[in-house]
C-alpha cells in the first residue's frame, strides 16, 4: 500500500515513511518518470488530485489544510512530471502569491498574509508550511526552470538567500558553510541548495561562497566525506551500504560533483 503521503507515522516504523519520501529516494537513485516506479507514483498522485482517491493523511483542523494538501501533491508531482497540465494552475497560483508578496519590490509579510486571506482563506505566517519560502512552493515555482519572470526570480532568491538565509522545512543557513562535524546540517544544507539549483537558474549568482567551500573540502585523493548518514532525508546511501568508508566517500563525492556541475553550467563556466 501507499500509506501516508506527507506526514509520517513513527509508530509504524516503515522503511519508507511516506509517498513524498519514496519519491525523493527514487529520484536520488536516478529513477525518472519513464520507469515503472515513478510512473506508478505519478499515477497515484494524479488520482488523488483528480478526486478518485482520498488524501490518506489525517486532516488538520485548521484553515490551511485544504491548500496544503494540494501543495504537497503538486510539489511531489512536479519532481516527476513537471509538465503535467494539472500543474499549470498550481504554478500560476504560487506566481500570483509571489507577485502580491513582492509588489512593493521587496518581501512583505503583511502582503503574504493578505494574499492568502484573499485567495485561499488560509491564516499564514512566515514559519507555516504554506509560507512562500518553504520547499514545497519552491518546488512548484521552480518545476520548469526559466519560466518565472527574471525580476521576480531575482527578488525571490535575494530574499531567501540574503534575508531569510534558509528554506522552510529545512531551516539551515543557506550560504554560510555548515559545521564540518555536523553531517545532519550538511545534508539539509545540500538539500536546500539542490532545490534552488533544480528550479532557479540565477541561484548560482548567490552560491559562490558555498561552492568554493564544497570544493575545498576535497581530500588528497580528490574525494569528499562529510561523515555518517544524517537520517533526516531519503537521499543516502547510494551504495548498497556504508560499511566501507570508501563507499561513503564515493556517495558524498557524487552528490557534491552533481551540485558543482550544475553551478558551473548556470554560472556559464
Amino acid at each position: 500500500g501507499w500509506g501516508r503521503f506527507h506526514s509520517r507515522d513513527s509508530s509504524l516504523r516503515q522503511h519508507t515513511p511516506c509517498t513524498e519520501a519514496a519519491v525523493d529516494r527514487a529520484l536520488a537513485l536516478g529513477l525518472d518518470a519513464s520507469g515503472s516506479v515513478l510512473a506508478k507514483a505519478a499515477t497515484h498522485i494524479t488520482r488523488i488530485m483528480d478526486g478518485e482517491l482520498a488524501f490518506p493523511d489525517p486532516a488538520e483542523r485548521n484553515d490551511r489544510w485544504k491548500t496544503g494538501v494540494r501543495m504537497f501533491l503538486a510539489s511531489t508531482l512536479s519532481l516527476i512530471r513537471p509538465r503535467d497540465p494539472r500543474l499549470d494552475s498550481d504554478r500560476e497560483f504560487w506566481c500570483e502569491i509571489m507577485r502580491r508578496v513582492f509588489r512593493s519590490g521587496q518581501y512583505s509579510a503583511q502582503d503574504e498574509m493578505r494574499a492568502h486571506a484573499e485567495l485561499t482563506g488560509a491564516s499564514v505566517h512566515q514559519d507555516c508550511y504554506l509560507a512562500l519560502s518553504g520547499k514545497h512552493p519552491l518546488n512548484i515555482l521552480g518545476s520548469i526552470p526559466g519560466t518565472l519572470p527574471e525580476e521576480l526570480e531575482r527578488l525571490l532568491l535575494q530574499w531567501i538567500c540574503q534575508k531569510l538565509n534558509r528554506i522552510g522545512y529545512l531551516s539551515v543557513p543557506l550560504y554560510h558553510p555548515p559545521l564540518r562535524s555536523a553531517p545532519a546540517g550538511i545534508e539539509l544544507w545540500m538539500v536546500s541548495l539542490e532545490i534552488l539549483a533544480r528550479g532557479f537558474p540565477s541561484w548560482a549568482c548567490f552560491a559562490d561562497e558555498a561552492m568554493t567551500w564544497l570544493w575545498e573540502q576535497r581530500s588528497v585523493a580528490g574525494l569528499g566525506d562529510f561523515g555518517t548518514r544524517a537520517g533526516f532525508t531519503s537521499y543516502f546511501p547510494l551504495s548498497d551500504s556504508w560499511k566501507r568508508r570508501q563507499d561513503r566517500e564515493l556517495d558524498w563525492s557524487t552528490r557534491v560533483l552533481v551540485l558543482l556541475g550544475q553551478y558551473c553550467r548556470d554560472r556559464g563556466a
